[in-house]
């Protein structure tokens, strides 16, 4: 009877003192091993006080620890800045080149010519709802259509920036798009025998693509804005209709070719000096003697072999416009490797001849860097791409054994083009 007097009050007092939170279960621990030596508890009532007590101090700590839990997440809500849904619906992308050039024309008074150039290129797409699109970018370089490129000089001369694109973009159906302004060229294209990549169409265009099938066909009609004069002259146009189909079959081949008929109005008659290169029929004042009405090919097949060269492809470009002579070009390539060099260790290899003859096509309007952008001539490039990592490449571009078609003097020119690309 005297054991149970003396263990009701202390059998309280311990329970006074874990349920107030001290912090001191270690002297809690020491005076239930006396009480047991000394025979007021026994070892399976200490065992039962010491489990009651332990399980407490863990029920209490977790309910400190999701107090604090919460505070912690009521504060960082409480601290964070609300982003506004339309910003959401911004999808920044662009990319910087850093470029080596190097030109060595076959001529005693052309001495070779080494450049540093740098091209940046910033824009921004919005979704503005489900079928509406809008697009605005800037980029480096001057007024030339055909190049976004800035060469280093002028003693640290800040380089200009200018609009690259800005176009609206309107999708009524699935496989149907409308957009208008100033944006990439619309065509579907294997090479750059007739169109230079930096060139932004002005305009009006459509893209329609339907599904049957092994078969993707696919059609593309533009009207395409060259210059705008005053009321007393024609403004000149051009007209662009294309259709295509893409063949896949045998589960790892497939087969594109595209053709295009391209209406120039107000072309012949007028002076298009200011981006041309100087190549085309013109009579004694400056103006183009030819209409340039064409019609183009493009076809591609290629291979998806897996492995170390996960696809092989060849290529060509064909085009006849209604000049009376030298009114044909052509372009003939292969190219393996990846598809797309995205990542490290992917890469791409690509080769071309190609040959283009005075009036085939307007000479403001082909890739810059074969011989200047001009028409009349012929030659080789090789390309290698590799991946140095996720969205960086290092890339080679040489252009050999490039002359004119119908010049004895054998004036010989290569280009060498070394670029390291970061994109996002």
């Amino acid at each position: 009877m005297k054991k149970n007097i003396f263990t009701i009050p202390i059998i309280g007092i311990l329970l006074m003192i874990f349920m107030s939170g001290l912090t001191w279960a270690g002297e809690v621990d020491v005076l239930i091993k006396k009480l047991v030596e000394k025979g007021i508890l026994s070892g399976q009532e200490a065992t039962q006080l010491l489990l009651k007590t332990q399980n407490e101090k863990e029920r209490e700590k977790a309910v400190v620890k999701e107090i604090a839990k919460e505070a912690a997440q009521e504060e960082t809500k409480n601290s964070m800045v609300e982003i506004p849904k339309w910003v959401e619906k911004i999808n920044l992308k662009g990319d910087l080149r850093f470029r080596y050039q190097n030109e060595d024309k076959d001529d005693d008074g052309a001495p070779s010519r080494d450049r540093w150039r740098v091209r940046a290129r910033l824009g921004a797409v919005v979704d503005v709802t489900e079928r509406w699109e809008a697009g605005f970018g800037l980029a480096t370089g001057g007024d030339d259509p055909r190049s976004t490129n800035e060469t280093l000089d002028d003693t640290f001369e800040s380089p200009d920036v200018r609009l690259d694109y800005a176009y609206l973009k309107y999708s009524p159906f699935k496989s149907v798009v409308l957009f208008g302004g100033k944006f990439k060229n619309p065509l579907w294209k294997t090479k750059d025998l007739l169109w230079d990549g930096d060139i932004r169409t002005d305009g009006i265009a459509a893209k329609l693509n339907f599904k049957t099938g092994p078969a993707e066909i696919f059609f593309t009609p533009a009207y395409f804005i060259l210059d705008e004069y005053k009321a007393d002259r024609d403004d000149p146009y051009m007209l662009a209709f294309q259709g295509g189909t893409k063949l896949e079959f045998m589960d790892n081949m497939y087969f594109k070719v595209a053709a295009t008929y391209y209406y120039f109005g107000a072309v012949r008659g007028n002076d298009f000096s200011e981006h041309g290169s100087g190549t085309n029929s013109v009579d004694s004042s400056g103006n183009l003697t030819q209409d340039y009405d064409s019609i183009a090919f493009d076809a591609e097949y290629g291979i998806n072999l897996g492995g170390p060269v996960p696809c092989i492809a060849l290529f060509g470009q064909y085009v006849s416009s209604d000049a009376d002579e030298d009114e044909t070009g052509y372009l003939a390539g292969l190219k393996f490797g990846h598809k797309k060099v995205k990542k490290f260790g992917q890469w791409q290899v690509k080769y071309n001849y190609r040959d283009i003859e005075r009036d085939a096509w307007p000479d403001f309007l082909p890739d810059s860097d074969f011989y200047g952008g001009a028409t009349d001539a012929k030659g080789n490039e090789i390309e290698l791409v590799f991946g140095l990592a996720k969205y960086v490449t290092l890339g080679v571009d040489y252009y050999f054994n490039v002359e004119p078609l119908n010049d004895n003097t054998d004036r010989e020119q290569d280009l060498l083009q070394a670029d390291l690309v970061v994109k996002w």
